[in-house]
């Protein structure tokens, strides 16, 4: 094929076919999971490859910037060529290429992009959190939640890779300082298919002993689940009748106003503002 120039993804360039034996994997820029791949293969091999493969010319050959999927399942499908986006980049700006062409792609497991990230600041030290967030489009947060995960056991990431664990979940056991308890908690709320704001209450409720990182506190059973949403119920319980007493004082104090149409309307409002707030907190009950 004659080469083209190009500006796709604001880089400048030229596509053209490139033999696969030419065509080097790069352990230094973001590579995603090789899942996957057999669902990959089957639509390029029905609507062909949409996306040309982004590479830069290193050492006689060229090196991978993004595109390590695509390039896999092509070689599953035995082609001999690959379309490319031939580009000249330094090790840095193909490192920010191929980290924001895989989270556009959402081809990263959080944990592949944790490590990503944390190869960005920490170990090619490329610019700070912020500057980071600002490459790729998001927020600071999300970029300092996202390495906060590598703060937590192996085995908590392991649950998250394998989706066995949210990582929205997972980023809940992040403050706990204790290690052990974090994979006590990881493996409670995998085995109950916990929600975030299941779990936010379960570390509330035992905030005293799980972040105390001197001294490991007892375990957390179901039977502490159940004595949580117990408090929770009773909790409820009492706003409702307490909202009820008031709804009944009113009443009362409305009687006495009936000549008083105005006066009676103002608190007749007030009135069904209770009853409104009863009914939300009969509805919250149902949900514990």
């Amino acid at each position: 094929m004659s080469r083209l120039s190009t500006t796709s993804n604001s880089i400048s360039g030229i596509i053209e076919d490139i033999n696969v034996n030419e065509l080097k994997h790069s352990p230094a820029f973001v590579s995603s999971m090789a899942s996957g791949l057999n669902g990959l293969s089957h639509s390029i091999d029905e609507k062909g490859l949409l996306h040309p493969i982004t590479v830069r010319s290193k050492r006689g050959a060229f090196e991978i910037v993004a595109g390590n999927r695509r390039l896999l399942a092509c070689k599953a499908l035995g082609w001999r060529k690959i379309l490319c986006h031939i580009v000249e980049l330094n090790d840095k700006d193909a490192f920010e290429v191929s980290l924001i062409e895989n989270i556009q792609r959402r081809t990263l497991s959080p944990v592949e992009e944790a490590h990503a990230f944390r190869t960005y600041v920490s170990e090619f030290g490329w610019g700070g959190v912020s500057d980071l967030a600002s490459k790729i489009g998001k927020s600071v947060s999300y970029v300092d939640r996202r390495l906060g995960l590598l703060d937590l056991p192996e085995e908590v990431l392991e649950k998250v890779t394998t989706s066995s664990l949210a990582v929205s979940v997972a980023e809940e056991l992040i403050p706990v300082h204790n290690e052990n308890k974090q994979s006590e908690l990881a493996d409670l709320i995998s085995k109950k298919r916990m929600s975030t704001k299941q779990v936010r209450k379960l570390i509330n409720y035992s905030e005293e002993s799980v972040y105390d990182s001197n001294e490991l506190p007892k375990s957390i059973t179901s039977e502490d689940i159940s004595e949580l949403d117990r408090r929770a119920q009773r909790c409820l319980d009492k706003s409702i009748v307490a909202f009820r007493i008031a709804m009944n004082k009113l009443a009362d104090i409305m009687e006495s106003v009936e000549d008083n149409w105005i006066m009676y309307e103002i608190l007749m409002q007030h009135k069904g503002v209770l009853h409104a707030q009863i009914d939300l907190l009969i509805k919250e009950k149902k949900k514990i």
